[in-house]
């Protein structure tokens, strides 16, 4: 369960009004530990004060601040309104599949049929086909999302966000950055279209969810007037929001190459992002869905470099990601595509798993099927059911809340440490038992049991600021 809070929701807004009466200094008390990265502030500030560091991953105050508190209000690690935001939403809490996904229109597997968009896209393209052929197609005029930061480099990890006016610039965005990227300071730049969409992670798409909502309730339009007027400005042209699966996002990729001693220019798989060459490769040697989920690199001159991934996960770990309450997908978006669950045996590679939540959305799927843009297959269900259950059974019972990741520590000394407690601990793995969507279910379990409920815990014991919830 996240944690929520039953106080009254005007007592909350009392308390936060008064806190953002700071300005910025407000929302310092955020980003020293909760902050998301998501770079909503920077949009907020009407004085335009507000910018995002590439180096700290976090806003920083460029100018002058009026302590209007927008920035601080808007945020969506200050307050969450959850239970709004899941009434209008898409949110769910009747079955398993409704609490861990969403209320769906659809869950399938899908790959782009377009050869430049499969062979470019991770791992099946799917993202990119939508986003493409809804730009195409004239559904939308333009897109927000994430390119290269260094467009020369195959697999470069460096986000850039950037705003797509025609089909052809949405190819720049095809694989994944693995660092924090900032999208939603760059929401501004939609106003000058009629109809939009944007592509982020969950935590992207909870931060904008917050934003309608603070335009259509009543109660946040009169408390919140001005903040209001900006959320009505920013989200009118948004007729879309996509959102990719994230476990955890990084701050420096950089450190993870020099920890590896790699160059990044001779990347040819990492994580998900493999060369499908070197994918199909694989496959014919023998190997498996293993190989794939592995955590090793392998260069373009056949090196492989093996490493911890939990180790490499604290040498790169970003504080805000802990206290996420999305477990690897959004259940707010209205199409959430990512790798998680798409395993339908062994042997296979190259699909995402595609939730759809906006019915709308739903029926430009089944036409980019019909135009031979997408295929699709039913998802995996079912597969290791029992044994799934059984090992989150055990996780409960071997995992209490305990503070795996030293939040603690961090709190007193500003550092991470890779804690010994979980150097024997390896993650949730995809073999031939539990496959497909009990495979998704299981990696959310391990999310919220390994990272968040300790870090909570850990918070709330050090009388450290964390995100109210109701």
């Amino acid at each position: 369960m996240i944690e929520r809070t039953k106080e009254k929701e005007s007592l909350i807004l009392d308390r936060h009004i008064d806190i953002a009466r700071d300005g910025f200094a407000a929302l310092e008390k955020v980003t020293t530990f909760c902050c998301s990265g998501c770079g909503l502030c920077s949009s907020i500030c009407h004085l335009g004060s507000i910018a995002f560091d590439e180096v700290k991953k976090r806003p920083v105050l460029t100018g002058e601040c009026n302590k209007c508190g927008c920035c601080y209000l808007a945020c969506p690690r200050t307050f969450l309104p959850l239970t709004k935001i899941e009434k209008t939403y898409f949110g769910g809490n009747g079955s398993e599949e409704e609490k861990r996904l969403g209320i769906l229109s659809d869950l399938f597997l899908a790959r782009s049929l377009t050869e430049k968009i499969y062979w470019e896209g991770t791992p099946g393209g799917t993202t990119t086909a939508l986003v493409h052929y809804l730009m195409d197609k004239g559904y939308v005029e333009a897109s927000l999302l994430t390119r290269n930061k260094h467009a020369d480099v195959k697999f470069c990890m460096h986000p850039e966000p950037y705003i797509a006016s025609t089909p052809e610039e949405v190819f720049a965005s095809a694989h994944s950055k693995f660092e924090i990227s900032p999208v939603l300071a760059h929401l501004g730049g939609l106003s000058r279209y009629k109809s939009t969409l944007f592509v982020g992670t969950p935590c992207h798409i909870m931060a904008f969810r917050k934003l309608q909502i603070i335009k259509k309730d009543e109660m946040f339009r009169t408390r919140m007037k001005r903040l209001s007027q900006i959320a009505e400005k920013l989200t009118a042209p948004v007729t879309y929001v996509l959102s990719i699966n994230c476990f955890l996002n990084h701050t420096d990729m950089d450190k993870a190459y020099e920890w590896l001693k790699v160059q990044e220019k001779d990347i040819a798989r990492f994580n998900e992002n493999v060369t499908k060459e070197l994918a199909h490769e694989a496959l014919e040697d023998g190997k498996d869905w293993r190989w794939f989920i592995k955590s090793s690199v392998v260069t373009t001159d056949g090196q492989v470099k093996d490493y911890d991934i939990l180790q490499l996960g604290v040498l790169l770990l970003y504080s805000g990601c802990l206290v996420c309450n999305n477990m690897i997908v959004s259940r707010h978006a209205d199409a959430n595509i990512g790798f998680f669950g798409a395993e339908t045996g062994l042997k296979e590679f190259g699909w995402n798993t595609v939730s759809i939540m906006n019915p709308s959305l739903k029926k430009v799927i089944d036409q980019m099927v019909a135009d031979k843009k997408l295929a699709r297959k039913p998802i995996l269900r079912n597969h290791g059911r029992t044994l799934r259950k059984a090992i989150e059974v055990l996780m409960r019972g071997l995992m209490p809340s305990k503070d795996f990741m030293g939040v603690s520590n961090y709190l007193q000394t500003g550092e991470w440490h890779y804690p010994e407690s979980i150097k024997k601990i390896k993650g949730p793995r995809r073999g031939t038992y539990i496959l497909g969507l009990e495979l998704l279910y299981l990696a959310q379990t391990f999310r919220k049991k390994m990272f968040y409920d300790g870090t909570i815990k850990a918070l709330r014991k050090a009388g450290a600021y964390r995100t109210t919830v109701y």
